[in-house]
């Protein structure tokens, strides 16, 4: 007997577990979960059939977008930022523990956030799954600091990084 764990949706072998969803997953659904959750963000945003420029302040979430909009032309249109959940997350962070003014937003002027909902590690180990490496993302010491702080707290309760996103969205910070 196999001791793998099998995709909660299709019962395929999975590669991938969803803290958050509390699900295991297969290639195929991991995959299709987190490019529709970024289309959602799209549509939820009304950004449709645009062109749109590449932000280059996100590595991993750059690669990401360039990964999910490689047809799309890049050179005139909305332009797309590559902050993750974890940039957002401790933005909102530093903001009530600091006191910092936010330096992130989710929707700025002819600009748009899609990946405010998606974990670094989603999409590390999306790529992983593609075989393809892309470089980690480097902070600064206080927001490494922070960022520590809310990833133990993300153990301890999946989900917390997206709910404190949520309350910076609520109260207009991000």
């Amino acid at each position: 007997m196999d001791s793998y764990k099998t995709c909660a949706i299709c019962g395929r072998k999975a590669v991938f577990y969803s803290a958050y969803l509390k699900q295991e997953l297969c290639k195929k659904h991991f995959e299709r979960m987190l490019i529709k959750r970024v289309r959602s963000n799209m549509n939820l945003h009304k950004i449709k059939e645009s062109s749109f420029i590449f932000g280059d302040e996100n590595n991993c979430g750059k690669e990401f977008l360039k990964f999910m909009f490689k047809d799309m032309d890049s050179s005139s249109g909305e332009k797309l930022y590559s902050y993750t959940l974890e940039d957002f997350a401790v933005c909102v962070m530093e903001f009530f523990l600091f006191h910092n003014p936010p330096d992130k937003k989710i929707e700025q002027k002819n600009g748009f956030s899609p990946l405010f909902n998606v974990s670094e590690h989603e999409i590390i180990s999306f790529f992983k799954l593609k075989k393809k490496d892309i470089e980690h993302i480097t902070r600064n010491g206080k927001d490494e600091y922070v960022l520590k702080f809310l990833t133990e707290i993300e153990e301890r309760r999946p989900g917390g990084m997206i709910s404190l996103v949520k309350a910076g969205i609520k109260l207009g910070i991000i």
